[in-house]
């Protein structure tokens, strides 16, 4: 059987000279509101054909601004960051609400010796990530007989 660990619970009944300190929780529930919350990395997909290696990432609520991609020494980085702000106001009643987000995500992919770097294309609609790698058809694995002695 599962238990949930309540590292306070112990403190709670701890005998003590002062009592009075230990007489309650002090986070109590606080923690709970905290226990369903979900952080979701966007889904990237990698495929290969025989022309191209394709890679699709789903950046929900991200904007064509906010995504970045980029190859630096055989290296394809991902990196998104999110910055959402809402306000809200009664004017009426005298109070001000201002909620932040934000958000970042980075993922990196060693590329295969045969893409042309300098064709890569990437294009994103409706959230959705696409980036064509183009393959060299050309070059193909050398394989090198290793003599036993």
């Amino acid at each position: 059987m599962l238990v949930r660990y309540r590292p306070f619970r112990a403190m709670r009944r701890r005998e003590d000279p002062f009592p009075s300190l230990w007489s309650h929780d002090f986070f109590g529930d606080f923690f709970e509101n905290f226990r369903d919350l979900k952080v979701e990395e966007p889904k990237i997909n990698v495929k290969e054909n025989e022309n191209n290696y394709l890679v699709r990432g789903e950046f929900p609520g991200y904007g064509r601004d906010e995504v970045k991609a980029e190859i630096v020494d055989g290296v394809l980085k991902l990196h998104a960051e999110h910055k959402e702000e809402k306000w809200d106001q009664d004017e009426e009643e005298g109070w001000r609400s201002i909620e932040t987000r934000r958000g970042s995500f980075t993922r990196s992919f060693a590329l295969p010796e045969d893409v042309m770097e300098e064709k890569v294309k990437a294009e994103m609609k409706d959230g959705v990530l696409r980036i064509t790698l183009p393959r060299n058809a050309k070059k193909e694995k050398e394989v090198k007989e290793i003599e036993i002695h």
